[in-house]
């Protein structure tokens, strides 16, 4: 009796131990290469176990002190899934989901100072599948490649008069999701201007024709712009160069007159609390739709709109074709899994929409979801209006399958200007 009673206490043990191992996992080294060179500097690196259904099952941080010879260890969960990996982005630069997310919820975001976007880090992600068993020590090695690529600008034949010159790169993506794709936020990078007239900005990859590139600088007392010609695409791992005289620039900008066409673009008025704010719209008759009026310190100025569940709200304005028009629309989405919409229209009559391939660049092409803090989506970019258009329809759209709480986006300040 005495021995059964031991066989199975020894059972019982090696089973909690197996059970022990499986929850925490095995310690195994792993070796990392990268393009760039034998010997890479790595300050942050953030690992993030992915199971079958893509899901995040365990994250964790290491630092410089943990890497030695381009090889750190870490406590994996037995099995097969894949690693993402990310060196270089320090815990601002992510927007980290919860455990049990999607991997599709992990997003890359240039920082964030003061309102302004910063240039980000020399940022590499890896993405690799693994199998950790209680034999296996060490995973084979693996490859990070580069996110980001750079913009190297020089600026010749600057007049001494010029003070407080700086580099701006516009409609660059503000985030970038994990597996590369943008998030359709864009935000704009400035940079000093060294007394060379040299200055380097990094950035995640723009298309070709999509960003825009400025000088800013103060002359006779008054704040200045000149435009620099850029049709290139920055690609990762890429280094673009820019030269340019300053006595050959174009003088100006592509801002709005600051005189906005919306009614009650900043929504300060609101009649009736049970309906729409003054002057604005629920797509047909609204009955899914939720708008909340909201103050204090979650509006952007004054008075704000929370949007819920499924929620077209839009204005028509009269405008005229082969006239400029820049849009703001200042939208925070706290929510990484409610999506959302802006979603603007060229047309011709109330009922009647331009061809769509006039009205791409005023959409969002895909859903977006969570953004960092309050962001202008279009941010400083203005459109020219095309044949045939007599109206702009400003519109954002929310599609919530069910009212909860902290499921929707704040959004406010709305203006359409015309450029002069």
């Amino acid at each position: 009796m005495r021995k059964i009673i031991f066989l199975l206490v020894t059972q019982f043990a090696l089973l909690s131990c197996q059970k022990d191992n499986t929850i925490e996992g095995q310690r195994v080294q792993i070796p990392l290469e990268s393009n760039a060179s034998e010997e890479f500097p790595i300050n942050h690196l953030h690992l993030f176990a992915i199971d079958r259904d893509n899901h995040i099952v365990r994250h964790a941080t290491f630092t410089s002190l943990d890497i030695h010879n381009n090889t750190f260890h870490a406590i994996l969960p037995l099995g097969r899934y894949r690693l993402a990996l990310i060196a270089n982005a320090p815990k601002e630069s992510i927007i980290i989901p919860e455990t049990g997310k999607a991997l599709e919820n992990l997003f890359l975001c240039l920082p964030h100072e003061e309102n302004t976007n910063q240039e980000i880090n020399n940022i590499s992600t890896a993405l690799q599948s693994v199998n950790v068993t209680e034999n296996k020590n060490t995973l084979p090695p693996i490859r990070l490649f580069p996110r980001t690529g750079i913009l190297q600008f020089s600026l010749h034949e600057i007049p001494k008069e010029i003070s407080d010159l700086n580099l701006e790169l516009s409609f660059v993506p503000s985030s970038v999701s994990f597996s590369g794709s943008t998030t359709n936020t864009f935000g704009t990078i400035t940079k000093p201007v060294d007394p060379q007239g040299k200055t380097m900005i990094r950035t995640f990859p723009t298309q070709k024709g999509e960003a825009t590139l400025s000088i800013t600088y103060n002359e006779d007392n008054k704040s200045k712009r000149k435009i620099i010609p850029f049709p290139e695409a920055i690609d990762t791992n890429q280094i673009i160069h820019v030269d340019c005289n300053f006595p050959e620039l174009t003088e100006g900008g592509m801002r709005g007159n600051g005189k906005n066409l919306l009614r009650n673009g900043d929504f300060e008025k609101w009649s009736n609390p049970e309906k729409e704010p003054d002057n604005w719209h629920f797509f047909k008759d609204g009955k899914d739709s939720i708008a909340l009026k909201i103050t204090g310190i979650k509006a952007h100025s004054g008075q704000s709109v929370y949007l819920q569940r499924k929620t077209y709200l839009y204005q028509d304005i009269e405008i005229e074709a082969g006239k400029r028009y820049e849009i703001k629309m200042h939208v925070n989405a706290p929510s990484s899994s409610f999506p959302w919409k802006y979603y603007c229209y060229w047309r011709k009559t109330k009922s009647t929409a331009l061809p769509a391939e006039h009205n791409k660049p005023i959409q969002a092409q895909n859903y977006l979801k969570r953004t960092d803090g309050w962001i202008n989506v279009f941010n400083g970019k203005s459109f020219t209006a095309p044949e045939g258009a007599k109206l702009l329809r400003v519109e954002i759209r929310t599609y919530g399958k069910e009212t909860t709480l902290n499921e929707g986006i704040y959004i406010d300040d709305f203006s359409v200007e015309l450029v002069e």
